[in-house]
């Protein structure tokens, strides 16, 4: 057997227990909705999912239920790996990332109903191009950050219900279409340093559609519906997971911590792939690592462990695939938590909260110039975040996302100016 016939059946391999892994999210996810609350609970739960602006913020927890929410993650989860099933596309970080970011939106946001105009949005493209649907699949997952804007359509409207499914239709549709050229664009803003490039571009989509519909007489304000407290059984899943993530990559790797560990030489500097470079186990551990580190988080500075918060370290547990590890994750919120010690918001407010965990977008600037520019990376988006979301109109989910594109493209320019040895190539 050659070289490269063993390669290929270890990626293939990888592959495969990335796609379980999946799969087993989405089947924790129903079933944890299922222990908590009967049918009937999460079934009106859902129904208010779909029936709601989901405006950013929008808990789930709170506009139907734990148990509903959880079972909506569920869904999304696995109309994502169907899309993925259905387009023959092979998992690889940027996928389980896509996956696992769904999943958490999907808490506080998204839901079965306003995510698939957007996925036609990006098959029209692809027809057009005469591309392969795998080509932007993950275009078509990141691109529902805007799923608000459809979800307004649908529900903000006197108009006819016909009337208001087509304006919704049409408009996710379009967004599909109109993200893959932008957000090819947008990504030379920030050269790979911040993962959310969608949330960048989705940003500045959101900031025009938003403008647009404000002077035309249609108020767009962003809301706070927030759920408070730690419940018990969420804990528990999120600590299963996490716990599944890291004795699964540990026992696969076959207990190799120094492997484990040496993953975090990279700078994390987006395209990264973990599981092609040092493997799905190492790859799994450092996920579940990583979660860790952002539920203790949490827990440490008595934060609230909610839709939105979930959301948020189930995406940052996507994105330990991706490029994000403690050595370019931690000084980013560093860098958020001393922001909030000298900022208006304290370290729980929801904003300064989500920032800590979503900043993390900004590990890639820590993990290539260090330490010290990463807190300051941190500190910056602390600032920033809280005030960008208002032009959008809470249309753009990834508001963090939008934020760390312009945190990169400053900082960039400030490590450029005023660092002796710059350089930005290598990973």
């Amino acid at each position: 057997m050659t070289n490269e016939t063993i390669h290929k059946s270890q990626r293939i391999s990888n592959s495969d227990i990335a796609r379980l892994m999946c799969l087993l999210l989405g089947i924790g996810l129903i079933l944890a909705g299922f222990i908590l609350e009967p049918p009937a609970v999460i079934w009106q739960g859902l129904i208010s999912y779909v029936t709601c602006p989901d405006i950013l913020i929008t808990d789930y927890f709170v506009v139907g239920s734990i148990g509903a929410a959880l079972v909506n993650a569920g869904l999304v989860t696995f109309m994502s790996i169907g899309l993925v099933h259905a387009t023959k596309t092979s998992y690889t970080a940027s996928t389980v990332s896509a996956i696992f970011l769904m999943a958490g939106f999907a808490l506080f946001g998204k839901n079965p109903v306003n995510i698939l105009p957007f996925f036609l949005g990006v098959w029209i493209y692809c027809k057009v191009k005469k591309q392969r649907m795998s080509r932007y699949i993950n275009a078509a997952f990141f691109s529902t950050a805007l799923a608000p804007i459809v979800s307004d359509a649908m529900n903000n409207s006197a108009e006819s219900i016909v009337l208001r499914l087509i304006v919704a239709v049409f408009s996710g549709a379009c967004i599909g279409y109109i993200i893959i050229p932008l957000s090819e664009r947008s990504f030379a803003v920030h050269q790979g340093y911040s993962h959310f490039n969608i949330g960048f571009a989705g940003g500045l989509l959101a900031l025009v559609i938003a403008s647009v519909a404000q002077a035309m007489g249609h108020p767009v304000d962003m809301v706070m519906i927030w759920n408070k407290g730690v419940p018990p059984l969420v804990l528990l899943f999120m600590l299963l997971l996490i716990f599944s993530l890291m004795f699964g990559g540990l026992w696969i790797s076959k207990f190799d911590i120094k492997a484990c560990l040496n993953i975090m030489r990279h700078s994390g500097r987006s395209p990264t792939d973990f599981i092609i470079t040092d493997g799905i186990g190492v790859t799994m551990f450092n996920m579940g690592l990583m979660g860790a580190i952002t539920l203790g988080y949490v827990l440490l500075i008595g934060g609230d462990l909610n839709g939105p918060v979930m959301g948020a370290i189930l995406t940052v547990i996507g994105f330990a695939s991706a490029g994000e590890h403690p050595r370019n994750g931690i000084p980013i919120m560093t860098g958020v938590y001393l922001a909030s010690l000298v900022m208006r918001p304290s370290n729980t407010d929801p904003g300064m909260l989500l920032a800590a965990l979503f900043g993390m977008s900004l590990a890639p600037i820590s993990g290539q110039f260090g330490i010290t520019y990463g807190i300051i990376a941190g500190f910056i988006h602390a600032a920033v975040v809280l005030v960008v979301g208002a032009p959008c109109g809470g249309y753009n989910l990834y508001n963090n996302g939008f934020s760390a594109g312009l945190v990169g493209l400053v900082m960039l320019s400030f490590i450029q100016g005023t660092s002796r040895h710059w350089r930005h190539t290598d990973r």
